[in-house]
C-alpha cells in the first residue's frame, strides 16, 4: 500500500499512474481539504483507492500500519510537511529526516544549501520592519524579490525597485493566509537573481537521482510580479544547462532528498546556478500524461510509480543519460484583464497552430476568470510537442499574441 498525502493538484495523475502499474493507493487528506475528501470517498465506491481523513498522528500511524503502508509520498505540496513526517514515524524509506525543516522553508533550504558549499543568494528571513531595513542594507542593490518563506505557485511574489515597495510588499504578505493555508510569520527577502530560469524535475531511489525533464521557462515580470507564460524542454543540454543540472543535485543532496520525486527550479544567472527552490512532490499543478509521453516516453509520475513498483526498471534508467527526441511546450493560458469568460473562439485558432498536442483544464464559460500570476493553470493548459523547437517557438509567440490582444477569451468586465 502506497499512501499518497493530499492528492489535489497533480495528485490524482499520480495515483493514477501508480495504480495503472498495479499498485493500491491510500488516498490520505488532511481537515484543510475536507472536500476534497468528501468527493473522493463518494467515489471510492468504484474502486479507485482507499480514503481516509487525517485527524492526529498517532491515529492516522495505525491506521496506515493496519492497511499495510509501505511507503508514504507526499502528491501536492500540501502533502509534503505531513509526508515527511509520517514516513519518518512509522520508519519508512524516505528523505533524511533532520533535514525535513530545510525542504519545507524556503530561507532555511537556501542555508542548507550554502552548508553544502553551494553558492546561493543572499537572502533574509525578517519578521518586521526594523529586521527589513537590515536586510535591505546587507543586499546593498535593488530590485530584490519579497515573498512568503513558505507558500507556492508564485503566490504572493513581488520585485521591489525601492525600499518603500519593499515594505509596502512587506505589509501585505506578512502574516496573511498563503496558498498553502499557513499563516506568513516570516517572509523572504532576496537579491533577484537575473538570467534563465530553468526547471529540472527528478525521481530517486536509494539517493541516486534521474533527471527525467528539464525545461526553460519563461518569466515576465508584470507590475511587480512574476508572470508564467510558458515552459519548453530542453532536449540537448549545453555546458551551461549541464552545469545547472549538477548544481540541481547538488542541491537534492544537501536538502536529503532521497526516494521519490522533486520539482527544482534553478536560475542560469551569469556567475552560474543559482537555486530558487526545490519542491519535494511532483510537478503541478496538473500533468495530463499524453503529451509527455509523446515527448519524453514517460512522465514523472509514471517514473515514481516505476520506481516504487518496478525498482530494478527503473535503476537500469539511472545511468540511461538524459535526451528525449521530441521538445515538449506547456502554455499557461491567460486572461490578462479580469471578468467573466463569455467565449473561448480563439481556441479554434490555437488548435491550428503546429505542433498543437492537447488542452487541458479550461476555465467554465460563464466564470470568472482566475488570478493571472498564479502558476495554478486556472486559465487552462495548452500542450505543444514537436521535432522542430522553432516550429514551437512560433506558435507560442501566436499564442502569447492572442492572449495580449483579447482574441483568445471573451470576457465580459461586469
Amino acid at each position: 500500500m502506497i499512501a499518497l498525502v493530499n492528492p489535489v493538484s497533480s495528485g490524482p495523475e499520480l495515483s493514477r499512474a501508480l495504480r495503472e502499474e498495479g499498485g493500491r493507493c491510500l488516498h490520505l487528506y488532511t481537515a484543510e481539504h475536507r472536500a476534497a475528501h468528501d468527493a473522493d470517498l463518494a467515489a471510492a465506491s468504484a474502486g479507485p483507492a482507499a480514503v481516509l481523513l487525517h485527524t492526529d498522528l498517532d491515529s492516522t500511524v495505525r491506521a496506515l500500519r493496519g492497511l499495510g503502508t509501505e511507503r508514504v509520498v507526499a502528491a501536492s505540496e500540501y502533502g509534503v510537511v505531513l509526508a515527511d513526517t509520517l514516513a519518518a514515524r512509522m520508519g519508512l524509506e524516505h528523505h533524511r529526516p533532520e533535514l525535513a525543516p530545510a525542504r519545507h522553508d524556503k530561507h532555511l533550504m537556501l542555508r542548507a544549501v550554502a552548508d553544502a558549499g553551494l553558492p546561493v543568494a543572499v537572502s533574509h528571513l525578517v519578521r518586521d520592519p526594523d529586521e527589513l531595513d537590515k536586510a535591505l542594507a546587507d543586499i546593498g542593490r535593488h530590485p530584490v524579490v519579497v515573498k512568503p518563506g513558505n507558500s507556492a505557485g508564485s503566490d504572493g511574489c513581488h520585485t521591489c525597485h525601492t525600499p518603500l515597495q519593499a515594505h509596502q510588499a512587506f505589509r501585505r504578505i506578512a502574516h496573511a493566509r498563503n496558498l498553502l493555508g499557513r499563516r506568513n510569520d516570516g517572509v523572504l527577502v532576496q537579491e533577484r537573481l537575473e538570467g534563465e530560469l530553468h526547471i529540472v524535475n527528478t525521481v530517486s531511489m536509494g539517493g541516486r537521482h534521474l533527471v527525467g525533464e528539464i525545461y526553460a521557462k519563461r518569466v515576465e515580470w508584470t507590475d511587480g510580479a512574476p508572470l508564467l507564460r510558458h515552459v519548453v524542454s530542453v532536449t540537448r543540454p549545453d555546458r551551461r544547462v549541464r552545469d545547472l543540472v549538477d548544481h540541481t543535485l547538488g542541491c537534492l543532496d544537501a536538502l536529503g532528498i532521497r526516494e521519490g520525486a522533486a520539482h527544482s527550479e534553478v536560475m542560469l544567472t551569469p556567475a552560474g546556478p543559482r537555486l530558487v527552490e526545490v519542491n519535494s512532490r511532483v510537478m503541478g499543478p496538473c500533468l495530463s500524461p499524453d503529451p509527455f509521453f509523446a515527448a519524453f516516453g514517460h512522465t514523472q509520475q509514471h517514473l515514481v510509480a516505476e520506481r516504487f513498483l518496478r525498482p530494478g526498471d527503473f535503476a537500469r534508467r539511472l545511468d540511461t543519460p538524459y535526451g528525449p527526441a521530441r521538445t515538449l511546450a506547456r502554455v499557461f493560458l491567460r486572461a490578462l484583464r479580469p471578468g467573466v469568460l463569455t467565449a473561448m473562439d480563439g481556441l479554434r485558432t490555437l488548435r491550428r497552430l503546429p505542433g498543437f498536442h492537447s488542452l487541458t483544464k479550461l476555465p467554465a464559460i460563464g466564470a470568472p476568470v482566475g488570478d493571472p500570476y498564479l502558476t495554478t493553470g486556472a486559465g487552462g493548459l495548452a500542450y505543444f510537442v514537436s521535432d522542430d523547437p522553432e516550429l514551437l517557438a512560433h506558435s507560442l509567440a501566436v499564442v502569447h499574441a492572442m492572449e495580449e490582444s483579447g482574441a483568445l477569451f471573451q470576457l465580459d468586465a461586469r
